[in-house]
């Protein structure tokens, strides 16, 4: 394939590697199905640090844009085809916001490949009065969503999420829990859910999570906390 990133600026963030694959796909020249160059290709054609270029396949990855296969390769994805991604003002918002925030990408993969074994743990270990704290939150959480009061909601999205952490009731993952929803709950993840109108999704996902800790299944809670991530983050 012939080099498709151009030298940049090494200084700059991950949006110059998101905006030029999302330009590749809306002018037609990389489609669904085709092979993108991996991180060390595309930083010998950009001049962009691993870093940067790690967290833009990130970000394009949540945005289902592309798809990752272990030992293959990342792939632009089905949805990226005309009018199965998400608006351009969206993702232009999107952009404007990883010019200013670094690392926020790299903390949710953390998170994806973290937190479905704490909420496993939680479904093993949660106490009574923490299953209790956790139905709190999700019935103020649909309080807030009927009052369109997208700021709360969000609010509360994260407590539910310390909330399982801490069933776990191991310091050490609460601490880390707690360490990489501070580093992704930046502004721009917000305006992101928002205007996905992921919000009440994010209710129903809570409420299977709950519901498997409640069963005490962890192989559920781990499966639901996974799917949720993926989808919701």
């Amino acid at each position: 394939m012939k080099d498709i990133f151009s030298k940049q600026d090494s200084t700059k963030k991950p949006a110059i590697i998101v905006r030029r694959i999302l330009d590749l796909i809306e002018d037609g020249e990389l489609m669904p199905g085709e092979k993108l160059p991996n991180e060390l290709e595309i930083v010998r054609q950009s001049d962009i640090s691993r870093a940067s270029v790690r967290e833009a396949l990130s970000a394009l990855e949540i945005m289902g844009m592309i798809k990752r296969v272990p030992g293959e390769g990342t792939y632009i994805s089905e949805r990226a085809s005309a009018g199965k991604y998400p608006p351009k003002n969206i993702l232009e918002k999107f952009l404007e916001d990883t010019e200013k925030v670094g690392g926020s990408f790299e903390a949710l993969e953390a998170r994806m490949a973290i937190e479905p074994s704490v909420t496993a743990m939680a479904a093993w270990r949660a106490e009574p009065e923490q299953i209790e704290r956790m139905e709190t939150l999700l019935e103020s959480s649909g309080v807030a969503l009927e009052e369109h009061d997208v700021k709360l909601f969000l609010d509360i999205d994260r407590e539910f999420h310390i909330a399982v952490a801490e069933a776990t009731n191991n310091e050490t993952l609460i601490s880390i829990s707690n360490d990489l929803l501070k580093r992704a709950d930046v502004h721009m993840w917000r305006r992101y859910k928002e205007d996905l109108r992921l919000l009440e999704k994010t209710v129903e996902a809570h409420r299977f999570i709950l519901n498997a800790i409640k069963e005490r299944n962890p192989t559920k809670a781990s499966f639901y906390s996974e799917k949720h991530l993926a989808r919701c983050v």
